[in-house]
């Protein structure tokens, strides 16, 4: 790699850990306001549906970023583009959960989807610094819904 791809592959990953990280700023902020008010406050509904919602767009992210992954491998056909569907599924079908077993059911998902990312950075399916952000992001993720479920249990 020549010095000039190193900078630019070190830009890469410094905006996609910016992005990242950016990304995690409504879970953290839409589940502290849902533990900090009261169950009657006018906007508690409204809260706990966008935190759904929110959390339900970037799971379905993230098995899109394995989608596109399996893709460019052109690893084994269903057996790679199967998987990369469940967090869409699981995302689609949480907002149809009661409180507050929709938030722990997604604390789950999150916390499957970080494992196997993990896993797969460090057998070198994905690249290293994306394994440890993911790692990162999914413990705020994690722990910012299961805040959720104990304000809404």
């Amino acid at each position: 790699m020549t010095v000039e791809e190193d900078a630019e592959a070190s830009d890469f990953q410094r905006r996609a850990r910016l992005l990242g990280y950016a990304g995690v700023v409504p879970f953290v902020v839409l589940s502290l306001w849902l533990y900090g008010i009261a169950e009657d406050h006018p906007w508690h509904t409204i809260t706990i549906a966008l935190l759904v919602a929110y959390s339900a767009i970037v799971l379905s992210f993230l098995g899109g970023i394995r989608w596109g992954i399996a893709m460019q491998t052109r690893e084994d056909g269903a057996r790679a583009l199967a998987p990369s569907l469940v967090p869409a599924l699981v995302g689609w079908l949480a907002p149809f959960v009661l409180q507050p077993y929709c938030f722990a059911i997604l604390a789950v998902a999150y916390a499957a989807q970080g494992a196997w990312d993990s896993l797969s950075a460090g057998n070198g399916a994905l690249p290293e610094w994306y394994g440890r952000m993911r790692v990162r992001l999914t413990v705020v993720a994690v722990a910012t819904l299961v805040l959720a479920f104990v304000a809404t249990a």
